[in-house]
């Protein structure tokens, strides 16, 4: 096969991937990200180049990113590091990561895949409480009654719109469309934890 068409074979399976695929300095700044990158974070290529990549990390897991980066500068090949960015939307993106040093090129090269649904399934609602901020967590309380969306805001001495907001907010963190699939999510984990109990 010609060189030619060998990389542009390359470049489309690259281009047609599920996965993000980056390219980054020794310093950690983005030099090259495919379009997949817009399908799991929200932004398109062009925001993430020339930026430092650990500024998409979600804090806390920053130290242990940095971390894994310079694992993969000291020329280990690594598999299934998992961390949290930050989506354009604001909320967070699970990604396993497959990354390797290119020393030729003076690159690290890595393949993040979105593992958001899959965590999200594996966790259990009280687990997710930490993703919520504290005027979430008093609107959730409130949610998970028969109270109307008028009257938590009143309830809470919120503007009707702020309310909205974080409601919308948590159902998109918690992964559900609304209010029935909230309430489900909660009862699944209830039966559980009293199946649970019994058995001890």
């Amino acid at each position: 096969m010609k060189s030619e068409l060998f990389e542009d074979l390359v470049a489309t399976s690259a281009a047609g991937s599920p996965d993000a695929i980056f390219l980054v300095n020794e310093r950690g700044r983005i030099l090259h990200v495919s379009p997949a990158c817009e399908d799991i974070f929200g932004y398109v290529p062009r925001d993430f180049v020339d930026q430092f990549i650990i500024d998409f990390v979600v804090p806390a897991d920053q130290d242990a990113t940095l971390r894994e980066a310079r694992e993969v500068l000291a020329g280990r090949k690594r598999v299934g590091f998992e961390n949290r960015y930050r989506h354009k939307d604001g909320r967070d993106v699970y990604v396993t990561w497959s990354a390797r040093w290119l020393e030729h090129e003076r690159l690290r090269v890595g393949v993040a895949r979105d593992v958001t649904e899959l965590r999200r399934r594996d966790a259990s609602p009280l687990s997710l409480l930490s993703l919520l901020a504290p005027h979430e967590r008093k609107v959730l309380d409130l949610l998970l009654t028969e109270a109307s969306e008028k009257q938590i805001a009143e309830r809470l001495g919120l503007a009707a719109s702020t309310t909205h907001s974080y409601i919308t907010g948590i159902f998109r963190k918690y992964g559900v469309r609304g209010r029935a699939g909230l309430m489900s999510l909660w009862l699944k984990h209830l039966s559980s934890s009293i199946a649970q109990a019994n058995e001890r």
